[in-house]
C-alpha cells in the first residue's frame, strides 16, 4: 500500500545515497579482490565493481597545496597497496588501508606513461617519454633494469604472468613490440609486424604465447619459444584492447575496438574465428579498454564518454555503471504506474546529448540515445510511461520508459529548446487522449504539444509530432515552463524577469506576475492552493496568487542565484536550489527557513521531490547526484526517547545523591552529558564527610573518581575541565582533579586520548593563572601576620593598666560605703 502524502512540517533531510565520478578517462585496472582503481582528474579513485559505489578517492585528505598530478598507477598484487607515477617523476606507494605514501623513488626527468607490476609484487615496471622501460624493486627502493632500444615513446608496459620467467612486454610509439628477458638482462625479441603502435598485449594462459593488437586491425600471435610469428588474424576495426579469457577448448580472447562491439575469438586447430558477437545495442559507443574480472567471470568494456559496461562471458551485458556525469542539467522520478509511489529510476540529463537512466538503489544506468546536442531539460508523465526531453539540437523527444525507445520526435525550430513540462491529470493518459506537453525555447517562443499520435500509434514506428500552438512568450530566453496540476493553466518564466499564465488549450495570455529583478530559472504550480512558486537569479524565492497575480511571499536566504524551486510537505513548504550550492527548505506560513543542506561543491541545477516528499534528488555542476531522505519524523522520534531517557537518569542521580553513592552519581553525570552536575557532584564530595575522611588527605578525595573513568570519560573530563579552569570559583576542584589525574593516569595512556592534546594549552594557561592568584593571595597574607605581631607588642601595657584600675577599685569601694551610711 502506498504511503499518503506527508502533511507535517519537515525539517530534517540527509543524503542516503551518492553518485560522483569515478573515472575521466585514463588507465583503470581490476585487481585480484575485484576492486576497481580509476584515473579520476589528476587523481585515483577506488570504486567497487559490483556496485559502481565509489569507495575513496586516494588524494581526497591531502590539502590542494600539496596533491600531485597523478599520470598512471598499478596495483600491486598481494598487498592492499597502489604505486602511482606523477608528473614531478615519482613513484610513490601507497597503503589504501591508511591511505598514506609508505615509500617514495625518484625516477628521471620525464614523466611516466605506463607501468605494470610482475605477480610477486616486488618489481614494477615503467615505460615514458624517454624511450626506455625501467625496472624497479619496490621494496628496497631502486633501479634493477634500464632498457634503451625503442626509438619511440613508451606506451604500455606488461609483465609475463608466470613468476618463473620475469619476462615484460612493451609497446612503442615506433610499432614495434619489444620482449624483455629480467634475468639475462637483456632483449630476447623484438616484434615489427605491427603498422601502427600495439594497443595492447596479452599472454596465453599456457604461458607460451603473446597476443598483440593494435590500430592497424589485426591481431598478431607470437610464439615466445621460437620468437616467431605464428598467425595474424584480420579484425577489421581498430582494436583497442585485449584479454585472454579461460577455455577449455584451445586459446581463447575477446577483444573490445572502436566499433563498440565486444568479440568472442577461439583459436583451434591452425584457425581463430570469432565465435560469440556483442548482440547490437542502440547506443554506438567506442571501446578504449577491456578487462577480465576473474573473481566474478565478468567483462568490464570501458568506453570512450568514460562508461564501464559488465558483460557476462556470454557478451550479455548484465549493467552499466557511469564513470562521469559532468553537469546535471535535469532530474526527474519516475512515479509508478498509479502515480502515488515512485518506480524503481530515475532519469538525468547531464552535459551531453544522451539521457540516463538510473536506478535509485543501485546507481546502475541505461542510455538513451537520438539527440544531437545537449540535453537541457526533462518531464516525465504522472503515470510514468513517458518521458518528454528538450535538447539544443531544437528537437523534443517522446520515451516509452517500458523499453527506453524513442517514439516521436517533434522539430520546434532551429534554436535551442530550454524547458518542457507534461499534463499531470492521469486521465489524460487513458486511451481517450488529451495528453500534451508545452516547451519553452531561447527563441522566445513556447510551444504546445499533443501526445495523441504517440498515444495512436501502432508498431515500433517513431511518430512526428507537430505543434497544436504556439506564441511569443517573452522577450528573452524561455527558462522555465510548467503545468497546472489540472492541466487547466500553463507558467512560463524568462530571463525578462517576468512570469506569464497561459491557457493550457490555447496558449491565450491569462496574466502576468511582475517583480522579480533579474531572469526566472524556475516554476511550480502549489499541488493544493491557487499559488506559484518561482526561482530567480535576483537570489530569492516568490509566491505569487493565481486569482489576481501578486506576490504574496518572499523568502530571502540564498547568497546566490536561485536555479530550482519545488513544492514539498503538500504544499506546506518550499525547497529551493541555489547556485550558492544549498538547499533551503522554507515553511510557507511563517516564512522562515527550516533548514540548509550542504551537501554540493557547485551549483545545484537539478532538482526533484517525490509525490509523497519522502524522498528527493540533486544534481549540479559538481557532477554529483544526491539522494535525499526525509528523516523529520526519525529525528523527533529519537530526540523524545533521548529527553525521556535523560529524564529517568536524572532521576536515578538524584537518588544516588540521596543516597550518598557519589560514585555512580558521577557516572550518570557522565552518561547524561551534564557537566554543571557533575561539578556539583564533586564539590559536595570534596566538601562532604566523605572528603573529609579520606585516608591520606583530601588531595586525594578524587582518586576513586579518576580510577573509575575509562579513556573516553577521561577525554571528555578532560574538555569539561578546561571550560571549568576557566572560573576561578570552580579551580578548587579542578585543581585538584588535575593532580589526581597526573598522579593516577601513566603517560603512555594519555597517547591514546585524543583530547589530550586539544585541551592542554588551555589548562595550562588558566593554571598558571590560578596559581598567580594564589601567590597573590598568600603575599597579601602575610600582612595579616605582620599586624598581629605589631599588635602584640602592646599587650603587656594594657594589662597593667587594667590592674591598676582594678586596684584602685578596691581602695575605693570603703569609702563609698560609709558615704551611704
Amino acid at each position: 500500500m502506498n504511503a499518503p502524502k506527508r502533511s507535517a512540517v519537515s525539517k530534517s533531510w540527509a543524503p542516503v545515497r551518492t553518485h560522483a565520478g569515478i573515472y575521466t578517462g585514463g588507465k583503470v585496472q581490476l585487481n585480484a579482490d575485484g576492486r576497481l582503481a580509476c584515473m579520476l582528474q589528476e587523481d585515483v579513485a577506488i570504486v567497487d565493481a559490483a556496485t559502481g559505489a565509489l569507495q575513496f578517492v586516494l588524494q581526497a585528505d591531502i590539502p590542494d597545496e600539496q596533491k600531485e598530478s597523478i599520470v598512471t598507477f598499478a596495483w600491486r598484487p598481494k598487498h592492499n597497496q597502489l604505486v602511482t607515477a606523477s608528473r614531478n617523476s615519482l613513484l610513490r606507494l601507497w597503503d589504501l588501508d591508511t591511505k598514506s605514501v609508505i615509500r617514495t623513488i625518484k625516477t628521471a626527468d620525464s614523466p611516466i606513461l605506463c607501468m605494470d607490476f610482475d605477480p610477486s609484487g616486488t618489481l614494477v615496471a615503467t615505460g615514458g617519454s624517454d624511450r626506455t622501460v625501467k625496472v624497479f624493486d619496490i621494496e628496497k627502493g631502486f633501479c634493477t633494469h634500464n632498457f634503451k632500444k625503442h626509438s619511440g615513446i613508451v606506451t604500455l608496459v606488461k609483465f609475463h604472468w608466470d613468476p618463473k620467467q620475469l619476462l615484460v612486454a612493451s609497446s612503442s610509439d615506433d610499432s614495434t613490440v619489444r620482449i624483455w628477458d629480467l634475468y639475462a638482462q637483456k632483449e630476447v625479441a623484438c616484434i615489427k609486424d605491427h603498422m601502427s603502435p600495439a594497443t595492447t598485449v596479452a599472454f596465453s594462459l599456457d604461458g607460451y604465447t603473446l597476443l598483440s593488437s593494435g590500430r592497424d586491425k589485426v591481431v598478431n600471435f607470437w610464439d615466445l619459444r621460437k620468437q616467431q610469428l605464428l598467425q595474424t588474424v584480420l579484425a577489421h576495426e581498430a582494436v583497442t584492447s585485449l584479454v585472454v579469457v579461460p577455455s577449455t577448448d584451445g586459446l581463447e580472447f575477446v577483444t573490445a575496438g572502436e566499433k563498440g562491439v565486444l568479440k568472442h575469438w577461439r583459436q583451434a586447430s591452425g584457425s581463430t574465428k570469432v565465435v560469440a558477437t556483442q548482440p547490437a545495442e542502440a547506443a554506438k559507443v567506442s571501446y578504449v579498454d577491456l578487462l577480465f574480472n576473474a573473481e566474478r567471470s565478468e567483462l568490464v568494456a570501458v568506453t570512450s564518454e568514460h562508461n564501464l559496461l559488465v558483460f557476462t562471458p556470454a557478451l550479455q551485458r548484465t549493467r552499466q555503471i557511469i564513470g562521469f556525469n559532468d553537469d546535471i542539467l535535469s532530474l526527474k522520478f519516475v512515479p509508478s504506474a498509479d502515480g502515488a509511489g515512485l518506480s524503481d529510476h530515475l532519469v538525468a540529463a547531464t552535459n551531453s546529448e544522451q539521457i540516463r537512466v538510473m536506478n535509485r538503489d543501485t546507481l546502475s544506468c541505461e542510455l538513451l540515445s537520438g539527440h544531437t546536442d545537449i540535453v537541457m531539460a526533462l518531464a516525465v508523465a504522472p503515470n510514468g510511461q513517458y518521458l518528454v526531453s528538450a535538447s539544443k539540437d531544437g528537437t523534443a523527444r517522446v520515451w516509452d520508459l517500458a523499453t527506453f525507445a524513442c517514439v516521436a520526435v517533434g522539430v520546434a525550430g532551429a534554436e535551442s529548446l530550454g524547458a518542457v513540462a507534461i499534463a499531470q491529470k492521469m486521465h489524460h493518459y487513458s486511451p481517450a487522449g488529451g495528453a500534451f506537453f508545452v516547451t519553452g525555447s531561447t527563441d522566445k517562443t513556447m510551444k504546445l504539444w499533443s501526445l495523441a499520435p504517440v498515444q495512436q500509434r501502432s508498431g515500433n514506428g517513431i511518430a512526428t509530432l507537430s505543434a497544436t500552438a504556439a506564441t511569443k512568450a517573452h522577450e528573452k530566453d524561455v527558462n522555465a515552463v510548467a503545468v497546472a496540476p489540472n492541466d487547466r493553466l500553463v507558467a512560463s518564466g524568462s530571463q525578462d524577469k517576468l512570469i506569464k499564465i497561459w491557457n493550457a488549450q490555447t496558449l491565450a495570455p491569462m496574466g502576468t506576475c511582475r517583480g522579480h529583478k533579474r531572469g526566472v530559472w524556475a516554476l511550480e504550480f502549489s499541488p493544493v492552493d491557487q499559488c506559484l512558486a518561482s526561482a530567480s537569479s535576483d537570489k530569492t524565492v516568490k509566491l505569487w496568487s493565481l486569482k489576481d497575480y501578486s506576490c504574496l511571499k518572499t523568502f530571502e536566504g540564498h547568497t546566490a542565484s536561485v536555479l530550482n524551486v519545488q513544492f514539498v510537505c503538500a504544499g506546506m513548504q518550499l525547497v529551493s536550489a541555489g547556485a550558492d550550492g544549498l538547499l533551503k527548505l522554507w515553511t510557507i506560513k511563517t516564512n522562515e527557513c527550516e533548514a540548509t543542506l550542504d551537501e554540493h561543491a557547485d551549483k545545484i541545477w537539478a532538482l526533484a521531490v517525490a509525490k509523497d516528499s519522502s524522498e528527493m534528488a540533486t544534481g549540479g555542476a559538481d557532477s554529483t547526484i544526491h539522494l535525499w531522505h526525509d528523516f523529520t519524523e526519525a529525528e523527533e522520534e529519537k530526540r523524545q526517547a533521548e529527553h525521556d531517557t535523560k529524564l529517568l537518569k536524572e532521576q536515578e542521580l538524584m537518588n544516588c545523591l540521596r543516597g550518598n553513592d557519589y560514585l555512580q552519581a558521577i557516572a550518570i553525570a557522565f552518561e547524561i552529558a551534564h557537566p554543571f552536575r557533575l561539578m556539583q557532584i564533586l564539590r559536595d564530595l570534596k566538601e562532604g564527610p566523605k572528603g573529609k575522611d579520606v585516608e591520606g588527605g583530601d588531595h586525594m578525595v578524587f582518586d576513586p573518581v579518576i580510577a573509575a573513568l575509562d579513556d573516553a570519560k577521561l577525554g571528555q573530563l578532560l574538555e569539561w575541565l578546561r571550560d571549568w579552569n576557566t572560573n576561578a570559583k570552580h579551580a578548587a576542584v579542578t585543581q585538584l582533579l588535575l593532580s589526581s589525574l597526573l598522579r593516577l593516569v601513566p603517560p603512555a595512556r594519555w597517547a591514546g586520548i585524543p583530547q589530550a592534546a586539544k585541551t592542554l594549552d588551555g589548562l595550562i594557561a588558566f593554571s598558571e593563572r590560578h596559581f598567580q592568584r594564589m601567590e597573590r593571595m598568600l603575599q597579601k597574607s602575610y600582612l595579616v601576620d605582620f599586624t598581629i605581631v605589631s599588635m602584640q607588642k602592646l599587650l603587656p601595657t594594657v594589662e597593667a593598666d587594667e590592674t591598676s584600675s582594678k586596684r584602685q577599685l578596691e581602695a575605693d569601694a570603703p569609702a563609698a560605703k560609709k558615704a551611704k551610711v
